[in-house]
């Protein structure tokens, strides 16, 4: 008598599973540095990096910058194949497909690299920016100095 394979003894488990996010922020920082963070995952908080703690309480305030952290966790240091559009709208740690990872090293950085965690970024959020500048200069009426109350 055989037993059926249960599809939980194929799936993958996500690599996010029971990764700390001091942990998971101290493998790609190390590896890759602040202010390349910074410059690659386009999160301002990463170029003036003021500790770890800080840091942390930053991305569990901000999802949007902690799903792009975790993006690059995935889709860079461990290298996993990057996921298709219907798999991106996913939050990162309950993504199930992964695959098997390109390589044992983490991934270059390149020029495609922020372009790809821009992509994944905006599918997450439904096609809006999450730059809360543009949205606070919007929102802002225009000074006049006859009527400096705005009434």
């Amino acid at each position: 008598m055989t037993d059926p394979v249960s599809p939980k003894a194929k799936k993958t488990p996500n690599p996010l599973y029971g990764l700390k996010l001091d942990q998971l922020l101290t493998d790609i920082s190390d590896c890759y540095g602040w202010e390349t963070l910074a410059e690659v995952l386009n999160i301002e908080r990463f170029q003036f990096h003021t500790g770890l703690k800080s840091t942390m309480k930053f991305l569990r305030n901000h999802e949007w910058a902690k799903e792009k952290v975790e993006n690059c966790y995935l889709y860079m240091f461990k290298n996993y194949p990057w996921p298709d559009d219907k798999q991106l709208m996913i939050p990162p740690r309950d993504r199930s497909s992964l695959g098997e990872p390109l390589g044992i090293l983490p991934a270059e950085i390149t020029e495609l690299t922020s372009k790809m965690i821009d992509h994944a970024s905006t599918m997450r959020s439904g096609g809006k920016k999450n730059n809360t500048t543009d949205s606070w200069a919007k929102e802002e009426p225009e000074y006049d100095p006859a009527n400096p109350w705005n009434k």
